[in-house]
Order: C-alpha cells, then structure tokens, then sequence
C-alpha cells in the first residue's frame, strides 16, 4: 500500500492516496486542487500571482500576466484588477464562475477552471498538439498523458473511440478514457488532426452528472 504525491507530464495532476477505499484522492492541476475554497483558488498559482501584483501596484507586471495588449498601460492594469476582484467576490458568493489560467507555454498547455459553490468544482487543461514542431515548445501526445495517468491510476473505467468530423469534413477516430471515483471524475478526450488537442478534465462527481444530464444541441443540418 503506498502513500505517493505524483507529479505527472510537468503539471498534469497530482495524487495522494494511500488507498482509494480508505481516502480520497488528491487531483491537482494547473496549480490549483480540486475541491479548494474560493479564498485558496485566489491566493495560488498563476491567479494568485496575479492578484498579489495588483494589491502591490506593479501593474508592468499585471500586463504582462494578463498578456495585455498595452504593457505599459497603468489604467489598462487598474481595469484589470478591478474585474478580477468582482469575479472573485462573485466566487465567494457563490456564484458559478469561469476563470482562464495561465496555463503553460512550453507544453502549449491552456487551463480552465470552474468555480461553484465556493469551491473549486472543476479542472480543465487542453494540451495541443499541432502537427509542425514550435521552438521551444514540447507539445503532449494522447498517448504520453494517457500513459502518464495509467501510471497514477491505472487502466481507465472505460476507455473507446467515436467518430469525429473536423471543420473541412474529415473523419477520425477520436480517443476518450474515464477513471471514475466516489468523489470525483477524471476524463480525457482527443481531438486528432493537423490543430489536434487533448483535454484531460478533473471535476467532482456532482458537476460531472450535471454535464452529462445538459441538454445537448440540436444539430441544425438534421
């Protein structure tokens, strides 16, 4: 029986477990553990940074987190500020809230949370995986973060493949996996192709029912 942290694909997800019968797992990515309050989400990683050079006025720094397009802009970083503390305090009422991370350039890696309840509710990192190598960069295949999250958690609830059309109508066979647990939900989804990604999601069981149970669009050419 093993007591581990794991830290997989340079920020993927991290586990805590001695056993999953006994305590439940610990998910952490982009910085941020899933299930944290609205007042840890906002005091770590890259939000927190973020909001720390704004109480200190170092707006050069606010820019430059929030990739503005004005660096030197003292009012461009005061307006950003100001709308990161109202979706904060919208957080802590309780609000359902969105927030973009800050992601990862070198694994070209873009992060997205959701914030319910007070709580941090829902973890989303899309790594892409363009097929033209960028300097500098070290993109993540479906297979490497597949094999990296068997490694913490083994073979996947289920795993399969369904058919997908891309926007100039060619067909692939695109991957999907789910590690089911009793407090949370861990998924991965590809998206092949010349622009192809991979979304590894982990999300409480509740908001994960809750996206299964959404209507789903109705397809205008049927």
């Amino acid at each position: 029986m093993r007591n581990a942290n794991l830290l997989m694909m340079g920020c993927l997800l991290s586990y805590t477990a001695a056993a999953a019968q006994e305590q439940p797992r610990v998910l952490k990515g982009g910085g941020h553990l899933l299930g944290e309050t609205v007042e840890q989400f906002y005091s770590e990683g890259y939000v927190g940074e973020l909001l720390r050079a704004c109480q200190a006025g170092d707006w050069k720094s606010v820019n430059h987190m929030y990739n503005s397009s004005d660096h030197s802009s003292k009012s461009a970083a005061k307006d950003i500020c100001a709308k990161q503390m109202l979706v904060k305090r919208r957080a802590a009422g309780g609000e359902r809230v969105e927030y973009q991370g800050g992601g990862d350039q070198e694994t070209l890696r873009a992060d997205k949370f959701l914030l319910d309840g007070g709580r941090l509710v829902r973890i989303a990192m899309v790594y892409n995986a363009p097929l033209a190598n960028i300097e500098g960069s070290h993109a993540k295949s479906y297979a490497e973060l597949l094999a990296g999250l068997q490694e913490a958690y083994g073979a996947p609830t289920k795993s399969y493949a369904e058919e997908v059309v891309n926007a100039y109508g060619v067909k692939y066979d695109a991957r999907r996996a789910v590690w089911m647990g009793k407090q949370d939900v861990i998924s991965m989804t590809e998206q092949p192709g010349a622009n192809g990604w991979t979304e590894i999601v982990a999300e409480t069981v509740a908001e994960f029912n809750r996206a299964a149970q959404a209507p789903k669009s109705a397809n205008p050419l049927q």
